[in-house]
């Protein structure tokens, strides 16, 4: 089996082409809101493909550099 490699469209160029929403269909409807959806998918982020890339592991907070450390009573 082929996979596509057409882009598909924009919602703005989907509404160019099918012109005023009063007259869509149902179909017309679902595969714009499929656009809309797919528009502002969040990508994952790229995984680091070196050590150096890597942020630096949270450390604890040193207690003796809190506040009761400080001389309060």
């Amino acid at each position: 089996m082929e996979v596509s490699r057409v882009a598909s469209p924009t919602p703005a160029q989907f509404r160019a082409v099918h012109g005023d929403m009063e007259w869509w269909q149902a179909v017309d409807f679902e595969v714009y809101e499929h656009l809309v959806e797919n528009e502002y998918v969040v990508a994952p982020r790229p995984r680091p493909e070196a050590a150096g890339d890597r942020l630096p592991p949270r450390k604890a907070p040193n207690p003796a550099s809190g506040p009761a450390s400080q001389g309060t009573p």
